[in-house]
């Protein structure tokens, strides 16, 4: 693999190649790298990438498999390709940030102070809003998958950090789905990224769960009760907790 890539590059691409024909993981593999240059200020916004011939020979991909990523990254907002001027890396304000494929290709999502704090203030306009629905709106069924999530994280404290992660990113998408609003419903994805990121950058991660497990309760607690009030007050309490967390580490 060509000497330009970093060594999470050649890995990325490595366990992409194909066992015969696999054009179409080399290809997502080009994406990642790119992307991932970009979302790490590699390129900045303003800057010219290589020309195509210096990316195939970079990346030691075709010519084909970088126009096709260059088009995933026009469609993501991160570029914008001209004939015979080349592509140029756009303004981050054109970047489709709440796209959970977007902050994927993040490769320090935990040092980036600016993305974190939008995603910790995009969490707070909408899940208390999705609380409050939820307390209006849901079902038996919705009911029993908030809980179940709830009771999930419970007993995983604290022996079982991943169990309590997955139980995490449940519970919250089991109140925005309980909801029963499709323009929330599809930010569950962004939802989980945020997550995830805050998973990563929290240090004293069990504590923290340990810390928020009641607030977690109060919501459950405040949606069967078809609290909506209680809710919303109980996920920007839940929030808080979050943010917290995020600022002590």
């Amino acid at each position: 693999m060509a000497s330009d890539l970093s060594v999470a590059e050649e890995s990325s691409f490595h366990r992409a190649e194909p066992d015969g024909a696999g054009g179409s993981r080399v290809h997502d593999s080009v994406v990642n790298v790119l992307g991932s240059r970009i979302l790490g200020g590699v390129y900045q916004p303003g800057d010219m990438l290589p020309r195509e011939e210096e990316l195939c020979a970079m990346l030691g991909v075709s010519r084909t498999s970088v126009r096709e990523a260059v088009k995933v990254l026009s469609a993501k907002g991160l570029v914008e390709a001209r004939r015979r001027v080349g592509v140029r890396v756009l303004s981050r304000d054109d970047w489709r940030l709440l796209d959970p494929v977007v902050l994927s290709w993040h490769p320090d999502i935990q040092n980036d102070g600016e993305l974190v704090s939008g995603l910790v203030e995009a969490r707070r306009i909408f899940e208390p809003a999705a609380a409050e629905l939820a307390a209006r709106r849901a079902t038996g069924s919705d009911l029993a998958a908030i809980e179940a999530a709830f009771n999930s994280m419970r007993d995983s404290i604290p022996h079982d950090l991943d169990g309590v992660c997955r139980a995490d990113l449940a519970f919250h998408r089991s109140v925005i789905a309980a909801s029963h609003n499709v323009v929330l419903k599809g930010l569950i994805g962004m939802l989980e990224a945020a997550l995830s990121a805050s998973f990563r950058l929290t240090n004293t991660l069990m504590e923290a769960q340990s810390r928020a497990l009641t607030a977690h309760q109060n919501v459950l607690e405040a949606i069967r009760l078809r609290d909506t009030a209680g809710a919303r007050n109980a996920m920007n309490r839940l929030l808080d907790i979050a943010a917290e967390d995020l600022h002590t580490n």
